[in-house]
């Protein structure tokens, strides 16, 4: 039976949390702890069951001392922090300390709250995430650390992230956002404005740690506007990543791969790689890539299926730069210029040319993350093959990245926005 309790492993280390509550419980009973101040004191009392400090409050640390320590080390438990929104539920490490650690085989539910300002010498500034996590409606910013500056993911742990924010994080080396060496699952996202030395949105690395199982899914979301001193200025991928119906743009690295450097396997589903840039301080050595760089190694694969890659540049000019390497095509996929790349897979027959003025900005189109518009005309529109657009299981796409019902028009579009798609909510009659 699913129960929500307490988890021994989940450590706060330095937090202020407004409007909120922690559910915990054993397998046979749900407890509710109301959180009411914004101190960080600790619990009087762990063995009375009430989070209370001595000044009769009930703080965040006196609700996850009090989760901790109901049920035992060896009860299954899950811990549920609820707020009422991220705007106004914030637990704020105040740039002292990591904010929250979630422990070994230990699971948590994190719903409507930001998670800010850790500061750690370490990895994980945000959450290092040794257990299970699903965040719900949150936000994971601003937050600085050695590896994963948002989230550090390790070997051991899985993320599930649906309709959260990760923003203007920083690391030192890899995974300004997150930094995955275990399992990811990101839905209905965005990873904005965060910074690193290689991967600055996200870092997906399994030879880090050794484990084949590494495995990165993004689905319906958008990774824009972050920065590298390195490779891989939106991702980086040294292990497999998939991305489907999602959005890499506006990424820029001074080295290569403004977009998304990879020596390990990703899989593009219609995506769409827009407006990146590579070799972008303009400084020796360089790079190139300015969309997708595929480095040239045992094992590396770029696959792309029904993909738009275009308007990526180096230098941070108009010279164009959407791939670099071996791109293996399937389906139709569509670029503005493929002179730096060789193909595999279906070779020309996969690939084709697009007229950047038919794709339009980065920018709120509906749906939950922003996306690029294809403007009328595009050779995108209606082009696809008869395969139609799938996703990784090979399934058929029923809505583009926003949402919005799939197939508009003759046949499924090329990339992540389908032209002329109505609200699925609105076509099925909810008002």
């Amino acid at each position: 039976m699913k129960s929500t309790c307490a988890l021994p492993g989940f450590v706060m280390l330095l937090a202020c949390f407004i409007a909120g509550h922690l559910l915990v419980g054993t397998a046979h009973a749900e407890v509710t702890f109301n959180v009411d101040t914004v101190t960080d004191q600790i619990d009087a009392d762990t063995a009375d069951g009430l989070c209370l400090t001595d000044t009769g409050d009930c703080s965040l640390r006196a609700a996850i001392m009090q989760a901790n320590h109901l049920g035992g080390p060896d009860t299954a438990h899950i811990i549920s922090i609820e707020g009422d929104s991220a705007e106004t539920t914030v637990i704020d490490a105040n740039g002292l300390d990591r904010v929250l650690k979630i422990g070994l085989n230990r699971t948590a539910v994190i719903n409507k709250v930001t998670i800010r300002n850790g500061l750690v010498n370490d990895a994980g500034a945000g959450i290092q995430l040794h257990g299970t996590l699903t965040l719900i409606d949150s936000t994971v910013a601003n937050n600085d650390g050695q590896s994963g500056g948002g989230i550090w993911v390790l070997n051991t742990g899985n993320l599930v992230a649906i309709r959260s924010n990760f923003n203007s994080n920083a690391a030192h080396y890899g995974g300004g956002g997150i930094y995955v060496s275990g399992r990811a699952t990101i839905r209905d996202s965005s990873v904005t404005g965060n910074h690193s030395d290689y991967g600055g949105g996200l870092a997906v690395d399994e030879f880090a740690t050794g484990s084949s199982s590494t495995r990165l899914y993004i689905y319906n979301s958008t990774i824009s506007s972050n920065a590298v001193t390195g490779v891989g200025g939106g991702v980086y991928t040294n292990g497999k990543g998939y991305f489907i119906n999602s959005t890499i743009s506006g990424n820029y690295a001074n080295g290569s791969g403004g977009g998304i450097w990879n020596s390990g396997q990703a899989w593009f589903y219609n995506a769409s790689i827009i407006g990146n840039d590579a070799s972008h301080d303009r400084n020796p050595p360089g790079g190139s890539g300015g969309g997708v760089y595929n480095y040239n190694g045992a094992g590396s694969r770029l696959v792309a299926v029904n993909s738009l890659i275009a308007d990526n540049t180096i230098l941070d000019s108009p010279t164009a730069d959407d791939c670099n390497g071996v791109l293996e095509v399937y389906g139709w996929n569509l670029l503005a210029d493929y002179s730096g790349c060789s193909f595999s897979g279906n070779g020309a027959a996969g690939r084709g040319l697009v007229s950047t003025n038919t794709i339009g900005p980065l920018a709120d189109n509906g749906g939950p993350t922003l996306t690029h518009a294809l403007l009328a005309g595009s050779e995108a529109i209606d082009t696809t093959t008869a395969q139609g657009c799938i996703d990784d299981t090979l399934a058929l796409l029923a809505t583009d990245q926003r949402g919005f019902v799939r197939i508009a028009g003759a046949k499924c579009d090329v990339g992540a926005y389908e032209f002329g798609a109505e609200d699925i909510v609105f076509r099925i009659g909810f008002d």
